[in-house]
Formats: structure tokens, C-alpha cells, sequence
């Protein structure tokens, strides 16, 4: 009796299970549907680069000196024209001062030129004529008279011959203060202008470059931008061409990025982007792909994208970090459906409709992928198909319900 009612017993449990099994897989999964319908589907893809600036300048002076003042700082936001290093000025000050004196005597001696004689000159002039005229007169006499005295044997040949060179000399000096004041009455002779201004033109260039050295011993920012570094100190001894500050100019900088080989297709410039920096999550700038590539990493399989921000923060500088949301597809008016609508294996993308309580694979294209929803082809508007389709089996038993965006 007792062994019946144990095989009884083992016969009933067995009935239970078998009817608990076949209930829970028989039962149909209850599932959530949305309707397959037109949205805005935009896809970004989502790199990480760095601020660069492809204009830099090493900035040096021309003259060599030693540094007074030291104003630039590394990380400091400059403006054009600002003060960045001064050298000792007075060598150079000197030099300007001396080149500045060349040119008034210079200036002077053209005037005088080009004034030509005064009365004076000429009353001068021709008192010296007179004056050599005399002499001359006095040399004759006394050349007459040796000679006679020559004749006379009283007087050597030697004192005939000295005579005679006096009264020559004496008619030299008389020819050459009548040849000055003729000289005197022609001027200025074009010859002596020429000269004058050369002289005065050489001196000018001179106090140009005088002036240039001492412009040279400071140093100035030649745009606005962002100082890197400066390589001196307060009473350094710098040579022309030895870099000294180096500077950047942030209103050309840009974000270098690499993307995936596989979107070289799908990136050009003018594509937007949104820029993050992990510092700053609160505030995003835009920008615009500036160009593709060339650089590329055969590697590692990714090609290098530049950036134009449009805007950047102020206290950016190259090698910052930043992410890059680059829109590489936006659909308007797209058929869509949500992200977890869609699943992906080895044959392609599909979606599951809900057709006789079965879940039914529907193959489709995917045209675009969003954040939330995705853009798709080979599907017909306001089809149901079913949400988090990944934990659905195909085949599956389900019960569809209409959930938000029904």
C-alpha cells in the first residue's frame, strides 16, 4: 500500500512540472512596439584630439645686448605690438644721437651750397687776387733786376735762377685766386650739389639704421597670441637670431583628431561638430571640419581630421584635450526607428515585427545612427516593430503593446 501511494505521489509530481513548463513556454512574452515613423536622425561620430597652433614664431632680436627687462611670461595672452623683452639702450641711444648731429652738419654744408658766395667771399676773393697781384709785381722787379745784374757778372746763375722760380710761383698763386673767384661766381656748380646731397642722403640712411637698432632693442609681440616660453632672464648677454620668447597665435588654432579608416568616407570639410572639453563639461563650442587626412597611421588603421573652432576658451592653449562630436549624417524626414529597435548578426541589420504572436526577423538598412534613433530603408512607415529587440528570440511567442511614440 504504502509503495502505491509513493509511485501515486511520483506520478502527480512529474504531471506538475511537465504543466508548469509547457505553461511558462507556451505563455507569451509580453513585448513593447513602437511604430516605425519620420524623425531628424543625426550621427556623430565621436573623437578625442588636441588643441594645436600651426602658427608659432621663435622670436629673436637683431642687435646683440644684454636684457634689462624681462616682460613676457610663459601662458601670458599677449597683444600685437606689446613689450615682450628689452635690452640695454645705451649704446644704441648714443648711436642715434651721433648719426642725428651727422645729418645737421650735412644739412648744413648742402644750404651753404646752395647759398653760394656772399659778398663777403667775393670781397675776400678778390683781395686776395690784389694781394698776389702785388707780389707778382714785386717778383718781376726783382727778376729783372738779378738778370741785369746776371749780365753784369755781379750775381750768380743761381740767384738769376731763384729769382726767376719766385716770379713763376708768384704768377701761380695769382692765377689760382683769379681761377677761385671765377669759381666763386659760378656757383653752386652742379658737381658740388651732387655731392652735397650724397652726403646728406648717406647720413639720413645712417641715422635710419641707428634708430632701427634702438627699435631692435625691444622686442615686440608680432601678433595677438599665447607666449609658450621664454628662453632668457634680467642680464643675459642675447646675440642677433638667438630665439628668446616663443609665441603662438590662437586665433588659427585648430583640433587635430583621428578617426577610424573606415569613416574616411564619410568625413569631408564643412561637416559641423561640437566641441567638449573634459574641464569644462558645462559649455560646448562648434566648429567645422577644416579638412581629411593627409596624415594617416596604416597601423593603427586611423586618419588625422582637422577642425576650425569657431570660438574657444580663453584660456586654451595647444595640446589641450577635447572631444570631438563630428556630425557625419543628418536625415530629414528619415523613416526611424529607435536604437533598440534594431539588431545587427551575421546576415545584417533587422527589426522584429510581431506577426501571429511570433516575433518575425525583418531585414533592413541602416542609413544613419543616432544617439536615439536610427534611419532606416527596406521598412514601411507606421510598422510596428518591437523595442529592446536584442533579448527577443526570433520565432519567440510575444504579445505586443503599444509603448511611448505608438
Amino acid at each position: 500500500m504504502t509503495d502505491r501511494l509513493y509511485w501515486f505521489l511520483g506520478i502527480v509530481a512529474v504531471a506538475a512540472v511537465g504543466i508548469t513548463v509547457y505553461w511558462f513556454t507556451a505563455s507569451p512574452t509580453a513585448a513593447e512596439t513602437v511604430r516605425v515613423q519620420k524623425r531628424t536622425v543625426v550621427e556623430v561620430y565621436v573623437a578625442t584630439g588636441r588643441v594645436e597652433a600651426p602658427r608659432t614664431s621663435n622670436l629673436s632680436v637683431d642687435v646683440a645686448g644684454t636684457v634689462r627687462r624681462v616682460a613676457a611670461e610663459e601662458g601670458m595672452r599677449a597683444e600685437g605690438g606689446d613689450r615682450l623683452i628689452e635690452l640695454h639702450q645705451h649704446d644704441a641711444e648714443l648711436a642715434v644721437r651721433k648719426a642725428q648731429a651727422r645729418v645737421s652738419i650735412r644739412r648744413s654744408e648742402l644750404q651753404e651750397v646752395k647759398r653760394g658766395p656772399t659778398d663777403a667771399d667775393l670781397r675776400a676773393a678778390q683781395s686776395e687776387i690784389n694781394r698776389f697781384a702785388a707780389q707778382l709785381a714785386q717778383a718781376e722787379r726783382e727778376r729783372k733786376d738779378t738778370e741785369a745784374l746776371f749780365e753784369e757778372e755781379i750775381v750768380s746763375e743761381r740767384e738769376r735762377d731763384q729769382a726767376r722760380t719766385a716770379a713763376k710761383e708768384a704768377r701761380a698763386r695769382l692765377n689760382n685766386a683769379e681761377a677761385r673767384l671765377d669759381r666763386l661766381r659760378e656757383r653752386p656748380l652742379p658737381e658740388e650739389l651732387r655731392a652735397a646731397r650724397a652726403r646728406l642722403e648717406q647720413a639720413k640712411v645712417d641715422l635710419e639704421h641707428a634708430r632701427d637698432d634702438l627699435a631692435e632693442t625691444t622686442l615686440r609681440a608680432p601678433f595677438d597670441g599665447l607666449v609658450l616660453a621664454v628662453k632668457t632672464a634680467e642680464g643675459e648677454r642675447i646675440t642677433p637670431s638667438q630665439t628668446v620668447v616663443k609665441m603662438a597665435d590662437m586665433s588659427s588654432a585648430e583640433i587635430y583628431a583621428e578617426v577610424d579608416e573606415d569613416y574616411f568616407g564619410r568625413l569631408r570639410s564643412g561637416q559641423p561638430a561640437t566641441l567638449l572639453f573634459p574641464s569644462m563639461p558645462e559649455n560646448t563650442f562648434s566648429a567645422t571640419v577644416r579638412r581629411v587626412g593627409p596624415e594617416i597611421a596604416t597601423d593603427r588603421g586611423v586618419v588625422g581630421v582637422h577642425l576650425a573652432p569657431d570660438a574657444l576658451p580663453d584660456n586654451a592653449f595647444p595640446g589641450l584635450t577635447v572631444d570631438a562630436n563630428i556630425e557625419v549624417a543628418r536625415l530629414d524626414e528619415a523613416l526611424a526607428a529607435p536604437t533598440d529597435a534594431v539588431v545587427r548578426d551575421p546576415m545584417g541589420a533587422y527589426v522584429l515585427t510581431a506577426e501571429d504572436g511570433e516575433a518575425v526577423r525583418q531585414a533592413v538598412d541602416v542609413r544613419a545612427r543616432g544617439e536615439d534613433w536610427m534611419a532606416l530603408e527596406g521598412i514601411e512607415a507606421g510598422t510596428r516593430v518591437l523595442r529592446n529587440a536584442a533579448r527577443v528570440d526570433i520565432g519567440q511567442a510575444v504579445a505586443p503593446a503599444g509603448g511611448h511614440g505608438s
